[in-house]
């Protein structure tokens, strides 16, 4: 009995050693994996600060319409409208579709002329309406604009593009979007093949936008309701001549 009580002691200390030492063990092997998690994730981050940021795009300076594609979705009013008031509102998107003659779909979009018309039209001083030198877009101050009891800027519009807001009557004018069209993006969106898009932005204007300005969107719809209804025996499209045979075509 001696020697078992002799014994019992050493048992306990050895049983409590091997715990002690699986315990260590389970430590030293959790701080192993923690460790080599911390590992395996320290590179990741460091690679992402590491990333270099994406290059910015070049602000788009002008706007362009191949409106014999239009269809009509006006994806461009909804997304305009989003993105300068938050909701869902075409009647004071800064672009709109016009349609002639319950019909023809015709896109109405600021050409952002060089010489900027509806600016000179502008009575105030200074003029409350200017041009972004970044995105070349329209820009309001509301603050001394005089709205609804001016609209000078309304009437010099050569493509009868500018409308006025139903809240407040001051003009509403296509500011670019800061250089990103969010109307361009919208329709590409919605757009299919073979039909392509019928916005797309620029950073250069090559002067197309002095010609397409002196269009109204009702000549716009007329041309376009000649090609659609009237088409040339080749199925390419051609630009109308204006003619007797072709004036009465069109009434």
């Amino acid at each position: 009995m001696e020697d078992k009580k002799k014994k019992l002691p050493e048992l306990i200390r050895t049983e409590t050693t091997r715990r002690g030492f699986l315990r260590g063990t389970a430590v030293a092997a959790g701080s192993a994996v923690a460790m080599a998690t911390i590992g395996s994730l320290a590179p990741k981050s460091a690679q992402a600060q590491a990333k270099p940021p994406e290059p910015k795009k070049d602000p788009m300076k002008f706007l362009f319409a191949e409106r014999q594609n239009c269809t009509g979705c006006r994806a461009c009013e909804y997304a305009c409208s989003v993105y300068h008031t938050g909701v869902v509102r075409p009647s004071v998107s800064r672009i709109h579709v016009l349609k002639y003659k319950d019909s023809i779909d015709v896109p109405v979009l600021c050409w952002h002329c060089n010489d900027a018309p509806c600016i000179a039209a502008c009575p105030t001083t200074p003029k409350a309406i200017q041009v972004d030198p970044k995105s070349n877009g329209i820009i309001l101050n509301e603050k001394i604009c005089l709205g609804a009891k001016c609209l000078k800027c309304q009437e010099a519009c050569p493509a009868q593009y500018v409308w006025a807001n139903p809240d407040t009557g001051q003009p509403l004018i296509c500011d670019m979007c800061g250089g990103d069209p969010e109307c361009v993006k919208a329709c590409s969106a919605q757009s299919g093949n073979p039909q392509g898009p019928c916005l797309m932005a620029n950073k250069l204007g090559f002067g197309v936008n002095m010609a397409y300005r002196a269009v109204t969107p009702e000549q716009a719809g007329a041309d376009l309701m000649f090609l659609t209804f009237y088409p040339n025996v080749g199925g390419k499209r051609i630009t109308p001549v204006k003619t007797a045979k072709t004036k009465k075509a069109r009434r």
